[in-house]
């Protein structure tokens, strides 16, 4: 699909599909300030970590799904079904009676928000060309990062004012806000001549495989032991299922996921580029507030205006590195730059130990906004390396990837902490402030450890985008 418009009328549509971007966002981290009220109101102990973790489940495995059905169907009707199957959960998630019901309403609202954003990624694909998507690109990627990095300090101010049912009263009108908007702005939006049969088949083992995949990931993440039965036959049949499903991708005409995409070696290279640093990010989204508050024993008053201008940084940094990037498209120069950048502040607040204020402070916002700066350019680089038909499919890919490397982040990261001081069995981030009181030298080694492992990946992320071209390859025929 492709669409010549006014400058005018590229930025009314990237300010429209904004609105849907940062809903999906901040729903992601939103809840989790509010999740020990919950508990105690609802009750259901055990499942408080499945409130997040179900919807970011859901989300990954509806990404690829999304991006697929929009090249077939056209992107704004693929919007509509995200919002409202968002909406609707979210009404739910409002008048929820039990643990249970808010778990499963959850799954329903990651599965609508899991396509706002690939859905407006590869709009920016459809309606601007490729060498000026650097400066939208950043506008959304900023936007992202700001949404889900201020979403704990929003939860916390709603849950301790209002009550924990607030936060997803505030998140329904902005849902509304963002379907009249999205509805308006890509009316205009070509769409397919022909919408292929769906293949049923890899949607479900697809769903199966991610499922399986991230509910491990997650677990681990909550204090699992490596080795436990029950892990390592969900790791089992993730790779089961995931094989089925790559090998039926060679043998179906309209498949869900392109096998060639891992052939094009700009795609796989941004692709593992961006999953090493949204590792980094959930980071800075999750264990940053919490080290502030268990290390530097800030209370979250205190910690708000903190985390504030590490949010304030990343889409400071995306939106300069849209201005940067020069109309040749050498991206790759601004995904080492930032990467290696935020590598030097991750290393950095791993050797403070959060002692000095001021240089935490600094080393923050050198986080934020190294990761701001080289989140934009990946999305480029995959979508310039294939032809137009395939900017849903190719954009869903890099959604994935970041998806995964999202929760493998978390999951990791919360590991080195929980094994660093001794937490193992369920522990949470809520169980973790609870339960261990003034910082003990095990608690501040586990963070310095958590801080040095996002350096580590963000070294990874600037060598993979040093395995880019300079300059873009050409784009493949479909």
């Amino acid at each position: 699909m492709s669409l010549k418009l006014s400058a005018h009328e590229q930025k009314k549509i990237v300010s429209g599909l904004q609105v849907g971007i940062f809903v999906a966002a901040l729903d992601s981290t939103l809840v989790s300030v509010a999740l020990l009220s919950i508990a105690r109101d609802l009750g259901g102990t055990g499942l408080i970590a499945w409130i997040i973790a179900g919807y970011n489940v859901a989300a990954t495995v509806a990404t690829p799904v999304y991006g697929s059905l929009s090249d077939l169907h056209g992107r704004q009707k693929m919007m509509t079904v995200a919002i409202a199957l968002y909406a609707l959960a979210c009404i739910g998630c409002m008048f929820a009676q039990s643990m249970g019901q808010l778990m499963v309403l959850r799954i329903i609202q990651g599965l609508g928000g899991g396509g706002l954003v690939v859905l407006a990624q590869s709009t920016i694909g459809d309606v601007v060309p490729p060498n000026e998507r650097g400066k939208y690109q950043a506008w959304l990627s900023g936007t992202y990062a700001l949404a889900a990095l201020i979403g704990p300090v929003t939860s916390g101010y709603l849950t301790s004012w209002f009550g924990w049912r607030s936060v997803f009263v505030v998140s329904l009108p902005l849902a509304l806000i963002a379907l009249v908007l999205t509805r308006r702005v890509m009316a205009q939006l070509p769409r397919p001549a022909q919408a292929r049969a769906i293949d049923y088949p890899s949607v479900l083992l697809l769903t199966l495989g991610l499922t399986a995949l991230m509910t491990a990931l997650t677990r681990i993440g909550q204090g699992a032991a490596l080795g436990d039965p029950l892990g390592l036959a969900l790791l089992a049949a993730a790779a089961l299922f995931l094989r089925l499903f790559w090998t039926r991708q060679f043998r179906v005409s309209a498949p869900m996921m392109a096998p060639d995409l891992l052939h094009n070696p700009q795609v796989l290279w941004a692709s593992l580029s961006g999953a090493l640093g949204f590792f980094a990010l959930i980071g800075g989204a999750v264990m940053l507030p919490l080290a502030l508050q268990v290390v530097a024993r800030l209370s979250p008053d205190e910690v708000a205006p903190r985390m504030l201008l590490h949010a304030l940084a990343v889409p400071t940094g995306a939106f300069l590195s849209g201005r940067m990037m020069p109309r040749t498209m050498r991206f790759r120069r601004n995904m080492v730059f930032g990467a290696l950048l935020a590598a030097c502040a991750a290393f950095s607040l791993a050797l403070l130990r959060f002692e000095n204020p001021w240089l935490v402070g600094l080393a923050m916002i050198g986080l934020g906004f190294g990761m701001g700066i080289s989140f934009p350019p990946s999305i480029i680089a995959v979508q310039v390396a294939v032809s137009s038909q395939r900017i849903g499919a190719v954009t869903a890919f890099m959604g994935l990837a970041r998806s995964l490397g999202n929760a493998l982040g978390l999951a990791f990261l919360s590991t080195v902490l929980f094994y660093a001081i001794g937490v193992t069995g369920g522990g949470s981030a809520a169980t973790l402030v609870r339960q261990i009181g003034p910082a003990e030298p095990a608690v501040v080694q586990g963070f310095a450890l958590v801080f040095a492992a996002m350096g580590l990946a963000l070294l990874g992320s600037a060598a993979a985008a040093m395995q880019l071209p300079p300059k873009p390859i050409e784009a493949r025929a479909a």
